[in-house]
């Protein structure tokens, strides 16, 4: 989604929103239900802004500060020092960037906005909205228990969506506030980023232990396992989602890293051939004019004959060299060579190449459901042709491999 469609859009849905709002208000017939049942839910609406308040927690609040006061007073205690000590790290981190931005022209960047549609994809949208109301909710939790903590009243809770920010907030009694020790007063308000660390060590816990979890569901080091396809890919037809490549060529595949090892691999060396007799060539080959295309940069001997048929140049142990129009899949053996001496000597050995352009490749692509896929092509673009895992489904009941989406929120 480009910039301006994604603004139009966000534009359309506050500006719909609005105007649904104004016109049920100013509706004589349904305007004093509406406005009664906005109040008894504690919603309100504005331009850009959605709030939702409630004292329905001020219980749950009251009895969870309530509980294990020596620990909960140590806790607290704990999180105020870690917020005057996080105060000080971000005021000097703040200070060196400002320095730098003074004094370099391209200063380094430590801290990064995260800006959707710039440096955020739109795919991740949902993630980043999810995580945000999540982190709003535990930083706002943490002020209203510190609070209940030092005798603070708590007057409500609520969640705000501000154009396409979501966020949280606890309402405290102010004069309650005001009159409690400083100290006290530094526990409930470094509560809330305290408890947002402690929600980032469970967070990075769970992302450490998230492979041994997955595992009970899902099997590793079969292959690179197809989460999606990318439409238009030059394997859609070929590749299935949930299906494994298992080799690229002789290059064998038990992950997503070596999946994309094996694709460097082609990229980086030269197109290798394959090991094949004289008889067999000769038998198979489909050309007849030797001679026609040989002074073209891209040689191609097969015309419009089939599309399953390549041209290969050979060369044989007697030095003869040609090219032949010759079935790819039934050629593609799997010895390889780069010369007609790494074939093995039995017979009148001769070495083919496919002829290609200098980015193309010709693969072999081996996976579970299915023969084998040939693909012709820049392997840079094969790179990018889908989304790929390491884990395969234990069951094929279970539901497809969620673990990228999991692993993206946290």
């Amino acid at each position: 989604m480009s910039h301006v469609p994604a603004v139009l859009v966000v534009i359309f849905f506050w500006s719909l929103l609005y105007v649904g709002d104004f016109i049920l208000k100013k509706y004589r017939r349904l305007s004093r239900t509406y406005k009664e049942l906005l109040d008894e839910n504690g919603l309100s609406f504005s331009f850009g802004h959605i709030r939702w308040y409630t004292t329905k927690f001020n219980r749950c609040f009251f009895r969870w500060g309530k509980h294990y006061p020596s620990l909960t007073q140590a806790w607290f205690t704990a999180g105020a020092c870690f917020g005057v000590c996080v105060m000080v790290v971000s005021v000097l981190i703040l200070s060196w960037t400002l320095s730098q931005a003074l004094t370099k022209n391209s200063p380094e960047q430590v801290l990064t906005p995260v800006m959707p549609g710039i440096n955020l994809p739109w795919s991740h949208i949902l993630y980043y909205l999810l995580t945000l109301t999540l982190a709003g909710i535990v930083h706002e939790v943490g002020h209203a228990l510190a609070a209940v903590r030092e005798q603070v009243r708590v007057n409500g809770f609520g969640i705000f969506f501000m154009v396409l920010y979501p966020g949280a907030f606890v309402d405290l009694y102010t004069e309650h506030l005001a009159v409690i020790s400083p100290l006290r007063q530094l526990r409930i308000y470094c509560a809330g980023v305290w408890h947002n660390f402690i929600l980032a060590l469970i967070a990075v816990g769970f992302l450490w232990i998230l492979p041994s979890l997955l595992s009970l569901g899902y099997v590793s080091n079969r292959g690179a396992v197809i989460l999606d396809l990318i439409k238009g890919s030059a394997v859609e037809d070929s590749l299935v989602v949930g299906d494994y490549i298992t080799s690229v060529d002789n290059c064998l595949v038990k992950n997503v890293v070596e999946w994309k090892s094996c694709l460097k691999k082609t990229i980086v060396e030269p197109q290798h051939g394959f090991c094949t007799d004289m008889m067999t060539m000769t038998r198979k080959n489909s050309f007849l004019e030797t001679e026609s295309y040989i002074f073209k940069e891209v040689q191609d001997c097969c015309g419009n004959l089939t599309a399953s048929r390549l041209c290969f140049s050979y060369q044989s142990h007697l030095g003869q060299k040609g090219l032949s129009c010759l079935p790819a899949r039934t050629m593609m053996s799997d010895k390889i060579c780069n010369i007609p001496s790494n074939c093995p000597e039995k017979g009148e050995k001769v070495c083919i190449h496919p002829s290609l352009d200098n980015s193309s490749r010709l693969i072999k692509i081996s996976h579970y459901k299915g023969k084998d896929v040939l693909y012709v092509g820049d392997p840079y673009i094969l790179y990018f042709s889908g989304i790929y895992v390491n884990k395969l489904r234990r069951f094929l009941s279970m539901a497809p491999p969620y673990q990228t989406c999991v692993a993206t929120v946290v």
